[in-house]
C-alpha cells in the first residue's frame, strides 16, 4: 500500500519535532482546570486539564485536536492494575470506589479542581463486562462523594474519538477504528459538513477480553500457539459479529483512509516502527500486514520485539526502551497475541490492503476523553452520557 506525499501532508505526517499543537494555540493563555478520572478495561487514569472557550476558539469545523489538545497540567498518573476487571466480584467494586474517592480528594486538595469541574467516566469496554459492578460503584460513589459516573456507549466513544482526530473537511473519506482492551469499535460519517450522520459499528471483544475468551476456550494454549487459537476465535466468533454491520454500512469498505487507534496499535507501532515512535511523530504510517508480523514475533518467542535497530540514537533508544516497559506492564504475551490476531483479522475483513492510507494518529491516546471534556465543559453539548 503506497502513501503519497500529498496524503502525508494532508494528514500531518510530515510535522517536524515534537510540537503537536498549532503555534497560535500554543501561545494561548492557560484556562480553567478540570479533573478527569477514567475507568477503562486497561486500568484507571487520572488527569488534570486546562480548558477555556478562548483557548479553543469555538467550533469551526476543526477536529478536537486542531481546536486544541486539552492541556494536561503535568503527566497523568495511572493505576494500571485496576481492581475492576473481567470476572471480579462486589469487593472489586468497593475497592474501585475507595480508589476513585481518594483520587477525587487529591484532585481537590492538591490540584485545586472544584467539584463542578471534575468528572468520572467509565469506558464502553469496561461497561461491556462490568455493568453490574458499575451500578454498585455508581450508587456507592454518589453516596460517599456526591459525584456520579458517566458511562459511555461504544457508539459515543467511537464518535468522540473520530471527532477528536478528524476535522469536518475530512469526514467523507475516513474510517476510524479503535481496537481497545475491552471492545473494538469505530465508524465514519456519511458525508462532510455539520449535518453528516455518524455510522458506527462495534463488537464486544478487545485485546484483553479476547485474550480471556481464547484462554477460556483453549486452556492449554501457550504463547507460541496462542495466536493460532486467537485466529480461530476471530474467524468463528468475531468475524460473524462484524459481517452484518459491514453489510448494513457498505461505505465502510470504500473509505480511502483508515485511522487506527488502541493499545495494540500503539504496541505494534513501537515494536515495528521504533524510530518513528521515538521521534514522537503525530502520524505513523502502517502496513496491512503489520499485525501478522507482530503475531509471528510472538509465536517465535519475542513478543516485545527482537531487539532495537542499531541506528537508534542513545536518546531515542532510551525513549523506546521506556515505552516497551510500559507495553509489558499493559499487555502480557497472551494478550499481545490476542490483540495481534484481532487487529490482523480486522485488517483482512475490512480489506485494509485496498485503502490509500493506513495511519496511527499518535495524538489519539485518550482522544475520546479529550473530546468528551471539550464537549461537556466548553461546548456544553454533553449534559448526560448513558
Amino acid at each position: 500500500m503506497l502513501i503519497e506525499r500529498r496524503e502525508m501532508l494532508r494528514g500531518g505526517l510530515l510535522l517536524a519535532g515534537t510540537g503537536l499543537l498549532p503555534s497560535a494555540l500554543c501561545a494561548a493563555p492557560a484556562g480553567k482546570r478540570y479533573g478527569m478520572i477514567e475507568i477503562s478495561a486497561s486500568g484507571m487514569t487520572v488527569s488534570v486539564y486546562q480548558l477555556s472557550r478562548e483557548m479553543l476558539g469555538g467550533d469551526s469545523g476543526m477536529s478536537g485536536f486542531e481546536r486544541l489538545a486539552p492541556k494536561r497540567d503535568g503527566e497523568p498518573y495511572s493505576v494500571l492494575a485496576s481492581p475492576l476487571e473481567s470476572g471480579t466480584d462486589e469487593q472489586a467494586a468497593i475497592r474501585t470506589v475507595d480508589l476513585v474517592a481518594d483520587h477525587i480528594a487529591r484532585l481537590k486538595a492538591d490540584r485545586g479542581v472544584a467539584d463542578q469541574d471534575l468528572t468520572i467516566v467509565a469506558s464502553s469496554g469496561v461497561a461491556s463486562f462490568s455493568a453490574p459492578l458499575l451500578a454498585i460503584i455508581r450508587d456507592r460513589l454518589a453516596g460517599r462523594t456526591g459525584h456520579r459516573i458517566d458511562v459511555v456507549s461504544p457508539r459515543d466513544e467511537a464518535r468522540l474519538a473520530f471527532d477528536w482526530i478528524v476535522p469536518r473537511r475530512r469526514r467523507g473519506d475516513v474510517l476510524q477504528l479503535d481496537i481497545g482492551s475491552g471492545n473494538t469499535k469505530g465508524g465514519y460519517y456519511d458525508r462532510r459538513g455539520r449535518n453528516a450522520h455518524y455510522i458506527d459499528m462495534s463488537v464486544p471483544y478487545g485485546t484483553k477480553t479476547m485474550a480471556g475468551a481464547v484462554k477460556f476456550r483453549f486452556p492449554a494454549a501457550r504463547t507460541y500457539d496462542f495466536g493460532q487459537h486467537a485466529d480461530s476465535f476471530y474467524a468463528d466468533t468475531v468475524a460473524p459479529l462484524f459481517q452484518p454491520q459491514l453489510q448494513a454500512a457498505p461505505a465502510t469498505m470504500s473509505m480511502p483512509s483508515v485511522f487506527l487507534t488502541g493499545g495494540i496499535v500503539w504496541a505494534t507501532s513501537v515494536i515495528l516502527y521504533p524510530q518513528a515512535m521515538a521521534e514522537r511523530r503525530s502520524w505513523v504510517a502502517l502496513q496491512p500486514g503489520d499485525f501478522a508480523r507482530l503475531g509471528k514475533l510472538i509465536a517465535d518467542g519475542t513478543p516485545y520485539g527482537a531487539g532495537l535497530p542499531a541506528t537508534l540514537s542513545p536518546e531515542h533508544r532510551a525513549v523506546v526502551t521506556k515505552t516497551l516497559s510500559a507495553i509489558r506492564n499493559t499487555f502480557n504475551p497472551h494478550q499481545l497475541a490476542a490483540g495481534a490476531s484481532l487487529a490482523d483479522g480486522v485488517a483482512r475483513q475490512f480489506d485494509f490492503a485496498r485503502r490509500r492510507t493506513l495511519l496511527f494518529p499518535t495524538f489519539a491516546n485518550n482522544g475520546w476523553i479529550s473530546q468528551y471534556l471539550i464537549e461537556k465543559f466548553v461546548d456544553g453539548r454533553i449534559a448526560q452520557v448513558a
